[in-house]
């Protein structure tokens, strides 16, 4: 068979099946895969880190913790009570006969009338400050007799200092002490009170002392009555567990 009719017999198979294809059909698959290329059959994996910043009003605390024990009373040695007459002088004392040195002695019995009659030893030897609370209401021309009845010993047990912006968060509190708060120079309460001034603490989670927002000290005291007795036997223990709170001065 010549070479022109093995074309032209090829050309008659061919052309049948030539019905088969699309018109296009192999540059469509092409551009199909080119599109999908393009158009997100490839994959692309985007990471995302999260930055974000959780706030909390919950600042972190420091926690302090104070105690000690105290003498619950404070006495002058003699077994007076307050109001009455008392030794306002001891002295050395003699033997009349030998004239030999004996000790110390009362020399006068009296009722005081100034500081210096009361042996204030027991109250200032421990850092103690003598407040006497009757000299207003006594006194008058002659002689204060305010000085006749003892005065309150006021120990300070510790004094914290808060800056501005400084919350003191006091948690417990036991020895039944108060607290004396003084910011820019006034003090609340004005005097160490021996009654029902001072702060306590009488929740169950804690207070909030004033004065936060200023420059301010805050004295931890227990006032001490007087007693005839030796004072020694009654010793308490007092304690504080305190926190101090960042806040936002406006």
């Amino acid at each position: 068979m010549r070479n022109d009719q093995i074309f032209v017999l090829m050309l008659v198979v061919l052309l049948p099946m030539s019905g088969c294809f699309d018109g296009g059909s192999v540059g469509e698959a092409e551009g199909a895969q080119d599109s999908d290329e393009a158009s997100g059959g490839t994959t692309v994996v985007n990471h995302y880190y999260n930055n974000t910043t959780t706030s909390s009003n919950a600042q972190e605390r420091t926690w302090y913790s104070s105690g000690g024990s105290y003498n619950y009373y404070w006495d002058d040695g003699q077994s007076v009570q307050s109001g009455q007459q008392r030794c306002v002088d001891y002295g050395p004392s003699y033997d009349q006969t030998t004239g030999e040195y004996v000790g110390e002695a009362c020399r006068e019995t009296a009722y005081p009338e100034q500081a210096s009659d009361w042996n204030l030893t027991s109250c200032t030897e421990n850092g103690g400050i003598v407040q006497w609370t009757n000299l207003n209401s006594w006194q008058n021309e002659s002689v204060n007799d305010g000085y006749r009845y003892a005065p309150t010993c006021i120990n300070i047990f510790k004094t914290i200092s808060t800056s501005p912006g400084e919350a003191l968060l006091v948690y417990e509190a036991s020895g039944s002490w108060k607290i004396r708060t003084t910011c820019d120079g006034i003090s609340s309460p004005s005097t160490y009170s021996t009654y029902s001034g001072g702060q306590y603490v009488v929740t169950n989670e804690y207070n909030i002392v004033q004065g936060s927002a200023m420059d301010c000290t805050h004295e931890l005291y227990k006032d001490r009555a007087y007693t005839t007795s030796d004072s020694s036997s009654s010793v308490y223990l007092w304690s504080i567990v305190y926190a101090i709170q960042d806040t936002t001065v406006l």
